[in-house]
Order: C-alpha cells, then sequence, then structure tokens
C-alpha cells in the first residue's frame, strides 16, 4: 500500500503546483470524427517545456525536439477530446491520453507529437512526458 503522501491524488496535485509555478500555457489539439465529419478539439493546459538534452538525441529525436510534461488535470476537468466515433468504446487506452497523432501549441507555434509516455500510478494517470518537434 502506498503511503498518503504517494497516493496518485498526491502525485497530481504537486505536479499541478509545479505546473502552476514553473510551466507556461499550452494548447493541445486532435482531429476526430463526429457525425461524419473531421473536427479539431481543443484542450489548454499547464506544461514544462524544456529542449531536449545531448545525450538523449537517438533515433528520430534531434536536438531542437522539446520534452514536455503535463498533468491530466485539464484534460480531464475538460472531458477533452469528447466523443469520437473512430474510438473503439473498449479500448484498453483512454483516448484523453495524448498520443503521437496530436498536435501543441508552444509558445503560438503548432508542433507535432512524436512521442506521448503516460504515466500511471496505482493504475491511475498521474502525468504524461512527451517528445515534440522543436
Amino acid at each position: 500500500m502506498l503511503p498518503l503522501t504517494d497516493t496518485p491524488a498526491a502525485s497530481i496535485a504537486r505536479l499541478d503546483a509545479s505546473l502552476l509555478r514553473r510551466g507556461e500555457d499550452v494548447v493541445i489539439s486532435r482531429m476526430i470524427k463526429r457525425s461524419g465529419a473531421s473536427v479539431k478539439v481543443d484542450v489548454p493546459c499547464r506544461a514544462l517545456v524544456r529542449t531536449v538534452s545531448a545525450d538523449e538525441v537517438a533515433g528520430t529525436i534531434v536536438q531542437n525536439d522539446l520534452k514536455v510534461t503535463i498533468s491530466p488535470t485539464q484534460i480531464a476537468a475538460a472531458g477533452w477530446p469528447g466523443q469520437d466515433e473512430n474510438t473503439v468504446a473498449a479500448s484498453a487506452v483512454d483516448p484523453q491520453m495524448p498520443r503521437a497523432t496530436d498536435k501543441i501549441v508552444i509558445q503560438g507555434r503548432e508542433r507535432q507529437v512524436k512521442v506521448s509516455k503516460p504515466i500511471l500510478m496505482a493504475n491511475v494517470w498521474v502525468r504524461t512526458d512527451m517528445i515534440v518537434a522543436g
């Protein structure tokens, strides 16, 4: 059993407080299908945005890419991305978790999510670390 200070809720609260102090505003976007039409849905979030370090450059990760950390708080509160006709109802993957096909606007510039790694604690989504095209 996790100590009370190491619960998923406590972890999310610490991340939210840190992002409020040190983070910046970003917008995550996804194209979904509604009533047969493609619709772009956005969710504003707080994020910690940093450049990748030299030792992280490998494969498709290049030096001008960015590391982005977000909390699930704003995404869950917004119910993002909403109902998508392409989402399989029984999918094991939470459709609210950012994915590599999503876009993110950082400092007014739209960028492509390259890698999205959701972090779970006791089976609860507590944060996502992403690599986005710089």
